[in-house]
């Protein structure tokens, strides 16, 4: 009776999961289109930032062009087997992979998977962690922060218009 009630609970919460990763995605793909705002660096940096969204892949990946004070850098957020992965392609010239913590009412956090990036932050710097705050009562903003950790550690926030 108890693995009974074991697998009725595991599979409850992979299903949920998966539902939970699918409907965070297609909150993702909302933000198809452009976007500008200003970075803002926990050192007192400032830069330009322009971030451009497009839907690729038959609908299975969103594909972030990013333009941070003249580095431009791209990130591939895609769906695959029921997982959120990101896969950032950084200025830095390495390559963090992430995968999707949580999503709290719109708030979507992704932390870097070290071993599956090939990333040691004792020997480099890299992003750890994203967070997209989605802003659901205003479809044209949205906050995006993100944290470096390695031997260049900072965190950098802009809130972001989109370009009509």
């Amino acid at each position: 009776m108890k693995k009974i009630f074991l697998t009725i609970a595991i599979l409850t919460f992979v299903f949920s999961n998966a539902q939970n990763d699918n409907s965070t995605f297609q909150d993702l793909k909302q933000l198809e289109g452009k976007w500008i705002g200003t970075l803002k660096l926990s050192n007192g940096e400032s830069k330009p930032f322009n971030l451009e969204y497009t839907i690729r892949s038959n609908g299975s990946a969103l594909v972030e062009e990013s333009n941070e004070g003249g580095t431009e850098m791209m990130t591939i957020i895609n769906l695959h087997n029921d997982e959120i992965l990101s896969t950032h392609y950084c200025g830095a010239k390495n390559r963090p992979v992430a995968e999707l913590k949580s999503n709290n009412n719109g708030l979507v956090k992704f932390i870097t998977n070290h071993k599956r990036s090939g990333l040691d932050v004792n020997k480099e710097s890299f992003v750890g962690s994203w967070e997209f705050d989605l802003m659901h009562d205003n479809k044209d903003k949205f906050i995006y922060k993100y944290t470096s950790i390695g031997s260049n550690s900072f965190i950098a926030t802009a809130e972001m218009s989109r370009i009509k």
